[in-house]
């Protein structure tokens, strides 16, 4: 596959001025890939994050409690002083680049590898940014992470599973959005619909990955912080319920917050029409939503939401239940 190497602005490095040391910059690549051993399709994530590069360029920063007043609350603990010097507590900003990969759904897996940000190559002209043995341009993508047992042992605070997965892929996006949506934080799905192709290596096990058959999403967000409570939801392929047949040119993308007067943005395109949420004003045709999200009790396969939304638009209604 010959991939596109046109560079739009947003492929570019954007953290500026005030966001190196209080903000996020995040990519995110999805594809799917087929089992060479099996023939069994699983969709798999890659994602790069750099928090606040500026605050702590040459030592990679996780914890938000200091060393200082951990010792103190142990302290505290076997001689029952309390002391105030010990209770002051020491509020530390995360720096870090970090890579992640991994796969969804059943025995789903993740892992994280932290690296100091000042390790991060950026070449512009090409929108290039390499780091440790990883690579991530506007047509490819090289990298590996790794945890191990005893990583976790050492850095709980890794917080991933233990597992290997390295990957050698190109890609073209076939279908880009603008932002959707800008404030304290911005987001844009550069590729709606994306095509990858390569291969996967996921615990020794090898995955190929077919433009036809990837089904590939790409986005980036930036801005100040995370949002909390947050929400993401996109598919590049969507099949008719009737006919049971896939519906060319069918895509959607919505993510936002979810509470009071929380936002919630994104884009749907199905048998021609086209649905926009966004902030008031920004699309001139946005439709109309309710949404709303339902967390249930958490059984022996993990944590249950309920999520649904309701767009409508002139005669048109479309409702997507999770």
């Amino acid at each position: 596959m010959v991939a596109s190497k046109k560079i739009s602005s947003f492929d570019q490095y954007l953290l500026k001025g005030k966001l190196r040391s209080e903000g996020y910059e995040r990519w995110r690549y999805t594809f799917c890939a087929n089992s060479v051993s099996t023939g069994v399709e699983r969709r798999f994530f890659i994602e790069m994050y750099l928090v606040n590069p500026a605050v702590s360029p040459n030592v990679v920063v996780i914890a938000q409690k200091s060393r200082v007043n951990v010792d103190g609350d142990i302290q505290r603990s076997l001689t029952g002083i309390y002391d105030n010097r010990l209770n002051q507590e020491i509020v530390v900003k995360p720096s870090y680049l970090m890579v992640k990969a991994g796969v969804y759904g059943e025995n789903g897996l993740h892992v994280n590898r932290f690296i100091p940000s000042s390790k991060l190559s950026y070449t512009k002209s090409t929108a290039t940014f390499k780091t440790d043995g990883c690579l991530f341009s506007v047509d490819t993508l090289l990298g590996s992470v790794e945890v191990t047992a005893a990583d976790l042992r050492v850095r709980p605070e890794l917080l991933c599973n233990v597992g290997n997965i390295s990957w050698k892929l190109k890609y073209e996006k076939a279908i880009s959005s603008k932002t959707l949506y800008e404030d304290e934080n911005s987001w844009v799905p550069l590729g709606l619909k994306a095509k990858f192709v390569g291969s996967v290596f996921l615990n020794g096990d090898e995955y190929v990955v077919s433009p036809e058959k990837s089904f590939g999403y790409i986005d980036k967000s930036w801005g100040e912080n995370l949002s909390n409570p947050y929400f993401h939801l996109s598919s590049a392929k969507l099949t008719s319920a009737i006919s049971g047949k896939p519906i060319p040119s069918s895509y959607f993308s919505f993510e936002g917050e979810f509470g009071k007067n929380k936002t919630l943005c994104g884009i749907l395109e199905i048998s021609g029409m086209t649905f926009k949420l966004g902030k008031k004003n920004v699309f001139s045709s946005s439709a109309k939503e309710i949404h709303k999200c339902i967390q249930g009790a958490s059984g022996s396969d993990g944590e249950k939401v309920h999520w649904t939304m309701s767009l409508e638009k002139n005669e048109y209604v479309v409702d997507l239940d999770v």
